[in-house]
């Protein structure tokens, strides 16, 4: 750097004053050492301070910008795969597990993910199932209407009618009506105990037992030993009980049993023969005003072996209504107490003059009410016969 400074000089022989200028050659670094000689060491340390400071700012916003590109990744990856997954979920393939390598939130996601997988793989097992046993529970419950009278039966003056209510999808309950030949009508109203598709089954054995050994003269198909065996008449449904209570025993689990009623009615003498096995007492309501209980029998069958069942004999007359029902009729409970045999007689006597399927239909809509929205406790089945 180069500038002048003016001086002021004087003559030493004169004394006088001469102007004049001074060059002066320097350089700034020369000058700044110079002023700032001793807080150069300072403004280096706080300039080599403040490098630093900015090289590791440098270094952590590098790392961080790594840390952000690898977890973006990382985010992006499982995503990927969370989404892949669901794609395959979606196909049905339950079967499809994400690959967990890590240790980390989204690894525990994958899991998560994973676990959820094997759960709906086992749940859309389970309804596969439950669908299975549903169809299979429908085709029982239609092969099991085939036992039921399609239509009511009827001979010159009676006439027979029956409705049976599962509490499930199929019931352990059961009716039947078999004409006999020569004016006579035979029929059985039972129940199995227990309900569901083991009832179900007893009940269609019981059935088939009623049908295979109806009441009816031509009975040498009996084996020899049992009640009516080779040629014998059998014509009572006591000695049918007794035939039905010994099948039932030797062919059935020791706790399982059946009640079940029989009657064999003819109308050319209006006389219905009838033996009562455990089951509640069907009720004759007469004309005149009476009720009479058919309650003479025995036990129920199945329970026990060798059993002899009793058998009697009522004339009907003109307008006299039987009514034949399981426990399912006179057992539901409300807050009022049981719906009960007095409050049945008491609906079926509101309408008894009116056709067999009205006064059923009365009797039904009447214990629906009593039950009202609980659940159905048990098989509900009804059988009524008017005499003409």
């Amino acid at each position: 750097m180069y500038f002048t400074v003016p001086l002021h000089l004087h003559d030493w022989g004169t004394g006088a004053e001469v102007p004049a200028q001074m060059l002066v050659v320097s350089r700034p670094a020369l000058l700044y050492a110079k002023l700032f000689a001793n807080s150069v060491r300072v403004g280096t340390a706080v300039r080599n301070a403040l490098l630093f400071i900015a090289v590791l700012f440098g270094l952590l916003e590098l790392l961080a910008f790594l840390m952000a590109v690898r977890l973006s990744q990382t985010i992006t990856r499982s995503v990927a795969d969370l989404y892949g997954a669901t794609r395959q979920i979606d196909q049905g393939n339950f079967a499809y597990r994400i690959p967990v390598k890590r240790r980390d939130q989204l690894a525990a996601l994958a899991t998560s993910f994973n676990t959820m997988a094997g759960s709906l793989g086992d749940l859309v097992e389970e309804q596969r199932e439950k669908e299975r046993l549903l169809r299979e529970l429908e085709i029982a419950q239609e092969v099991q209407r085939t036992f039921f009278p399609q239509t009511p039966a009827a001979l010159a003056g009676f006439e027979l009618h029956g409705v049976c209510k599962p509490a499930r999808t199929v019931s352990g309950d059961y009716y039947d009506f078999i004409l006999a030949g020569e004016g006579r009508i035979c029929f059985a109203l039972g129940d199995i105990s227990g309900k569901g598709i083991s009832a179900a089954l007893l009940m269609a054995s019981l059935h088939s037992a009623v049908r295979a050994y109806h009441l009816s003269e031509d009975n040498k198909h009996l084996p020899p030993g049992l009640p009516g065996g080779q040629g014998g008449a059998l014509t009572s449904p006591g000695k049918m009980l007794a035939l039905l209570n010994r099948h039932l025993y030797a062919s059935t689990q020791p706790e399982k049993y059946a009640t079940l009623f029989l009657a064999c009615y003819d109308s050319r003498t209006r006389r219905l023969t009838y033996s009562n096995g455990g089951q509640p007492p069907p009720l004759v309501l007469c004309a005149n005003g009476g009720i009479e209980r058919l309650d003479c029998g025995g036990s129920v069958i199945g329970l026990l072996d060798g059993l002899e069942y009793e058998e009697a004999t009522v004339t009907l007359e003109a307008g006299d209504l039987l009514v034949a029902y399981s426990d399912g009729i006179t057992e539901p409970e409300n807050s009022r107490g049981e719906f009960g045999e007095t409050r049945l007689v008491h609906e079926v006597q509101k309408v008894r003059h009116h056709s067999l399927a009205n006064i059923s239909g009365h009797t039904m809509r009447a214990l629906e009410a009593w039950i009202g929205d609980a659940e159905q406790p048990d098989d509900i089945t009804l059988v009524l016969a008017r005499q003409g």
